[in-house]
């Protein structure tokens, strides 16, 4: 929070206060929330299920400071009637998530969600207008937080047999000695034996595509393009996110037939840091020349907020 806001407004220094007050008595309360999810924070669990999680937080956290000024803008305007009902319903809804979190589930996202909603819950009822940015982001990381579960709930079987066959097909054609058995993958290693591995829906590519999602929601936040641009980029983005983890398993199995399974788990591992952020960064440069087209109303609409903030 700006100092300067703070020193010159009575009011929203209280709030902050009541803010940080009621945080602190919430996260009290549920303390089990913490206690659950603290086994799950060594680096063998983190490196299993990913890092994509904090680094869509991370980004969050990242956008509120770049949004800092429109947030603090309105922040000192007060809040309404309206605003104290989505409170006050947006303050029930995350103690039921952040208690389901403590009690039933022991899922770091979910736990990293649930106190982010707590955070941005408390802050809409007393900031009211002021949270607009900060509820986006939320949807942002429930995004990321939902969909690799909803893909594998509602994909399970489909969406991994179907990256296997891709994937096991262009391997034959390459004369890589590999069969697919369902979803198990069995590849015959120069090394003199067989790596027997199983495609799952988080290796098929769900944790790229939540992690493009989420951050794709994020630049239509900031700059959007045309309309019928959005749509051409998002199936772009979608088609390319999911060709990048494609040449992900095909270099991890090339790699295991060469040089084993050691080899093959190394790539596993690492290759998504390589690759992810070097088709990312391809796709935000075409993502820019058509969100900066002139006459783009979405530029126009930014020039006008940069001058006169609104949320």
């Amino acid at each position: 929070m700006d100092r300067s806001l703070l020193r010159q407004n009575q009011s929203v220094r209280l709030k902050v206060g009541l803010l940080f007050a009621c945080l602190a008595l919430t996260f009290f309360i549920f303390g089990s929330a913490f206690a659950n999810v603290a086994p799950l924070l060594n680096y063998a669990t983190l490196k299993q299920n990913g890092f994509y999680i904090w680094a869509v937080l991370a980004l969050c956290i990242v956008w509120v400071y770049v949004k800092r000024t429109e947030i603090l803008d309105a922040a000192h305007i007060g809040t309404d009637s309206q605003w104290v009902l989505v409170g006050i319903t947006l303050v029930g809804g995350s103690l039921g998530v952040l208690y389901y979190a403590a009690a039933f589930a022991e899922s770091l996202p979910l736990t990293l969600f649930a106190i982010a909603f707590v955070v941005v819950a408390q802050f809409s009822l007393l900031f009211g207008k002021a949270s607009k940015i900060p509820l986006m982001l939320l949807g942002v990381l429930g995004i990321a937080v939902a969909f690799p579960a909803l893909l594998e709930s509602a994909l399970a079987a489909p969406f991994p047999r179907a990256t296997a066959v891709l994937c096991v097909s262009t391997l034959q054609l390459a004369r890589v000695p590999i069969t697919l058995n369902g979803v198990t993958v069995t590849l015959n290693s120069l090394m003199g034996y067989n790596i027997v591995v199983n495609v799952d829906t988080r290796c098929a590519g769900s944790d790229s595509l939540a992690i493009f999602l989420a951050i794709f929601a994020l630049m239509l936040i900031d700059r959007k393009p045309g309309n019928k641009a959005v749509l051409g980029l998002f199936i772009f983005g979608v088609v390319g996110t999911y060709l990048q983890n494609f040449v992900r398993l095909l270099a991890l199995f090339t790699a295991g037939y060469y040089y084993g399974a050691n080899a093959l788990w190394a790539v596993h591992d690492y290759a998504s840091y390589i690759l992810f952020p070097v088709w990312f960064l391809a796709f935000a440069v075409i993502y820019m020349r058509y969100a900066r087209k002139p006459g783009n109303p979405a530029i126009g609409r930014m020039t006008s907020t940069e001058s006169t903030p609104e949320l």
